[in-house]
């Protein structure tokens, strides 16, 4: 049975993330989603009336595939429990999970590709393709990270950073599944199907290079964090 004071807890953090405030609604609901992975629970543990199914939200839309976005995006929902896609009908770029995770991994998206177009500025004399090729480097090591940081918490589990007990692994790695057969079960259902895109050639090896250096800087130790725009105007060096 769930610990009535974590019930509690979670339960205050949910409906913080109602908030009209765009920053506290992000920072409850990470710290929800956090303490739901750590103790292998879902919204429906906490109540009948409290049941979280899987459906989808539209984080953005591009006229055209971008590499850079959505490597981004499809990092962010291997670590969060969610499905990254894009429809080549209308461009929406889309998440599929429970409504937490996809709060989650928006919220921490759009903190990203903003950090992104900040440290494109201050290259803006330099050319196109430098440009193009210093964003996919950012987003290939970003990528790369994020994927290292669930192949860790299936490995090791998740240590606890409260008066809580920490995660196995072994709890950790049936998470991700049952979470991934939730997500390919709606899929079935709302008939989608999915293929992979290629991604586009990078032909600037400088650029590149400058961005994969800037994706090993940026902090994702996000939960619990502000995402207001100081952190964004932090300085990168490299």
């Amino acid at each position: 049975m769930i610990n009535r004071d974590l019930q509690e807890k979670i339960s205050k953090l949910l409906a913080l993330s109602n908030s009209p405030n765009e920053h506290e609604t992000a920072l409850a609901a990470e710290k929800a989603a956090e303490l739901l992975a750590r103790h292998n629970l879902c919204i429906a543990d906490l109540g009948k009336d409290k049941d979280e199914d899987i459906t989808k939200g539209i984080i953005d839309k591009t006229g055209r595939y971008v590499t850079w976005k959505m490597w981004i995006l499809a990092g962010i929902a291997n670590a969060n429990r969610c499905q990254a896609m894009r429809s080549t009908y209308t461009g929406e770029m889309r998440l599929v999970g429970t409504e937490t995770n996809i709060t989650v991994s928006k919220s921490l998206y759009q903190y990203l590709t903003t950090v992104v177009d900040k440290l494109v500025k201050q290259h803006r004399s330099k050319r196109r393709t430098f440009l193009h090729a210093f964003r996919v480097g950012f987003a290939t090591r970003l990528r790369q990270r994020l994927e290292q940081q669930r192949k860790n918490m299936e490995e090791k589990g998740i240590p606890s950073t409260s008066d809580y007990h920490s995660t196995s692994a072994i709890v950790v790695r049936s998470m991700f599944e049952k979470y991934a057969l939730a997500i390919q079960a709606y899929l079935n259902q709302e008939g989608v199907k999915c293929k992979t895109q290629k991604s586009t050639a990078v032909n600037n090896d400088l650029g590149f290079s400058f961005g994969y250096i800037a994706g090993e800087k940026i902090s994702l130790s996000y939960l619990g964090q502000s995402l207001h725009n100081r952190e964004i105007h932090k300085t990168v060096n490299y």
